[in-house]
């Protein structure tokens, strides 16, 4: 079974374009790892694709060398481990930072499960008070203390 972090918008009703509740499965991107930049774009990661854009052109300037231009495949992999690895969490980090609170923690086998187990969840009391009380004691303080990004600020900043 896969893990699906859902967030929820703090107000409620979001700006326009924006869904009020988001699903990410958290784990492995397969995408995010074959083609790392074009899966950070579509998902407007832009600091990490503007990283991932400057390590491609750092490996294909290194590549240029014949002495070093056979750790261009085993650097370019590493990357899209690298992305596929923490793509996910840099995509709840994000949303955390555009206004979105953790609500849940769903482990599902698809997507549309795990939002059928939260709707099942949330349908008995819709309220915040019961939404916490179902929550793991202790699991909705650690992920708001935990950094959602490799370098992250301490003080507040990810809150």
């Amino acid at each position: 079974m896969a893990r699906y972090v859902i967030l929820r918008h703090e107000d409620r009703t979001p700006p326009r374009g924006r869904a009020p509740v988001l699903i990410v499965r958290d784990g492995w991107s397969w995408i995010g790892f074959i083609v790392p930049l074009f899966w950070l774009l579509w998902h407007r990661l832009w600091f990490a694709a503007f990283g991932v854009f400057a390590a491609s052109l750092a490996i294909a300037l290194l590549a240029q060398n014949p002495q070093w231009a056979s750790l261009a495949l085993p650097f370019n992999l590493l990357v899209g481990i690298f992305v596929g690895l923490e793509g996910q969490g840099w995509r709840i980090g994000a949303a955390r930072l555009r206004g979105y609170r953790l609500a849940d923690v769903v482990e599902a086998d698809t997507q549309e499960a795990a939002e059928l187990r939260f709707a099942d969840m949330t349908s008995d009391g819709p309220d915040e008070a019961s939404l916490a009380a179902a929550m793991v004691p202790g699991r909705g303080l650690a992920a708001a203390e935990a950094p959602d990004f490799l370098f992250a600020a301490p003080g507040g900043v990810n809150r």
